[in-house]
């Protein structure tokens, strides 16, 4: 059968979406729970789980295909993440509710806009300022108001800052008060870093530095390696009024002597001691201990002396043992975020995950449902209900 030029030709942006969303899903690594996958990860994972929708819009709509910003930076947990592995007590959990959500999704061709950059809208105020509780979001900046998966449903009475893993922000969160905290993912993200910079908004607090240089499989570069990149590339970030986080690094011991050998190693160079020493240590916790949480997050600020801010944590076990129950992981988040609010030098938390795809860690943690929707526990998180 003759198909006619025309006809041909209005096919042709249906067929480039499809070769392009195609190409996407053969970049998706292989699910393997409990082993690392490459920080770009989610952004391949929106693009498979949008292909169905992109085709359809695109067939009825023959427009041009919406290019948003990225902020995906994230992965799948292993042993060494953890440094207790005590059972946990389990306590009624708190009531639980329901929430409606709606199938809903936008079409995206790219993670990094390469349009013509201006300046993310800039709040008159933060909203829930006096609060600590933040997102820890993967997502990118898919979705509008209306979407089940909007970061404006996830705001709530408490969430006052998000970060994405990366350098990218998220506009439709600047625009509604949400705190931006850029974060130099590892070395190799350096020149993203600085070409990202221009798109922030003014009004950003806290930076973060490496994610888990202490772990293979994530940013993994020793302690005196990074200091280059700390004195060239975040230091200058100060003199913006920008408070600097140190290296998020795992809960297995290596993590604490990996900040204070960075911290060392950079006063050995011959910089100042102020320059070395980071305005507030981030760190990453999974097991399934309340205790053993707490004693460690007491134990970092002591041997440091820094405040704290925790940027990952889950009720996981990563060292072979029993899971945490449903019960277990409702205790946990609830009794972690009331203790966290009460320690003056917690100055932020941010619990693992806000995304469908937990990455391997166990999905009752999820303050997402896997329609985008905002989960039980994200409803209790996200506003103490």
């Amino acid at each position: 059968m003759r198909v006619s030029t025309d006809r041909l030709l209005s096919l042709l942006p249906t067929l480039a979406l499809v070769g392009l969303a195609l190409t996407a899903v053969e970049d998706v690594p292989s699910a393997i729970a409990h082993n690392r996958r490459h920080p770009d990860h989610p952004r391949h994972l929106v693009q498979r789980q949008n292909l169905a929708v992109n085709v359809g819009a695109q067939e009825k709509k023959r427009g041009e295909v919406r290019r948003n910003s990225d902020g995906s930076q994230c992965r799948v947990k292993s042993s060494a993440s953890s440094a207790f592995s005590s059972s946990i007590t389990s306590s009624s959990k708190a009531a639980p509710f329901s929430t409606s959500t709606t199938e809903a999704s936008k079409s995206t061709e790219s993670a990094h806009s390469d349009t013509t950059s201006e300046s993310a809208t800039t709040p008159t105020s933060f909203v829930n300022a006096d609060h600590k509780f933040g997102l820890a979001w993967p997502n990118g900046d898919y979705t509008s108001p209306g979407d089940p998966g909007y970061i404006g449903n996830y705001i709530g009475k408490r969430a006052s800052s998000y970060y994405t893993w990366s350098a990218s922000n998220v506009k439709s969160a600047d625009k509604l008060g949400l705190a931006f905290m850029p974060m130099l993912w590892c070395g190799d993200k350096q020149s993203d870093f600085q070409a990202q910079q221009k798109n922030w908004p003014k009004t950003i607090k806290h930076a973060l530095f490496f994610n888990e240089p202490n772990q293979d499989g994530q940013c993994n570069t020793a302690a005196g390696d990074a200091v280059s990149y700390w004195m060239n590339d975040f230091v200058p970030l100060r003199s913006r009024g920008i408070k600097l986080g140190s290296a998020a690094t795992t809960s297995a011991p290596s993590g604490l002597s990996w900040v204070l050998d960075m911290i060392q190693d950079c006063e050995n160079d011959g910089n100042s001691k102020a320059d070395c020493t980071p305005d507030f240590a981030a760190i990453h916790w999974y097991d399934v201990s309340i205790d053993g949480f707490q004693a460690y997050v007491k134990n970092f600020h002591e041997k440091t002396g820094l405040d704290i801010m925790i940027t990952e944590y889950a009720c996981q076990n990563f060292n072979g043992g029993a899971q945490c129950s449903y019960d277990q992981t409702w205790q946990l988040h609830t009794t972690m975020a009331e203790w966290f609010d009460q320690q003056d030098y917690v100055i932020g938390y941010h619990p693992f995950g806000v995304m469908k795809n937990m990455q391997g860690v166990n999905q009752d943690n999820a303050l997402m449902n896997t329609d985008g929707s905002i989960t039980q526990l994200g409803n209790y998180v996200c506003s103490y209900l």
